[in-house]
């Protein structure tokens, strides 16, 4: 497992931080997916988990088949300036700026006020998890949660 000690910020890319709202336990490869749902459990068990967001590699993609010494291969060499883009895009959206550290509560907040599940076409272009829909349940999903706790 990569995560490291618990009270240590998770770093975790603009990108994925909309990814873990699907993870179904999927992934690259079984090493990948371990670390994705050992992830993926600490912040759905600790709202209060920080995380330190940045627009390049992060601990979920450490575990990633795909990462080279120069980023991320998915769709070949040169595909980490895309995925930088997109990680820039998801923190601008979310107004976070690279290398600020808050608490998964506070993200998620943001996600459910700043993005609908209909709007990862836009901002998720290729990706080849996109159509499996996974995503997109999830932040609708979270938005339901969002709204319910707003009108209690």
């Amino acid at each position: 497992m990569l995560i490291g000690p618990s009270k240590r910020p998770l770093i975790i890319r603009g990108h994925t931080l909309l990814c873990l709202q699907g993870f179904r336990g999927e992934g690259y490869s079984p090493a990948f997916v371990e670390n994705m749902k050992a992830i993926h459990r600490r912040l759905s068990g600790d709202p209060e988990a920080t995380v330190q967001v940045t627009a390049g590699p992060d601990l979920i993609c450490r575990a990633c088949p795909h990462l080279q010494s120069d980023g991320c291969h998915l769709k070949g060499p040169g595909f980490e300036e895309p995925m930088k883009r997109q990680d820039r895009e998801v923190m601008a959206r979310l107004g976070l700026a690279e290398g600020e550290i808050l608490p998964w509560g506070e993200i998620l907040h943001r996600i459910a006020a700043q993005v609908e599940g209909s709007d990862l076409d836009a901002v998720c272009g290729s990706c080849p998890w996109l159509p499996l829909g996974y995503c997109r349940q999830g932040i609708d999903a979270l938005n339901v949660l969002q709204d319910r706790a707003r009108s209690s």
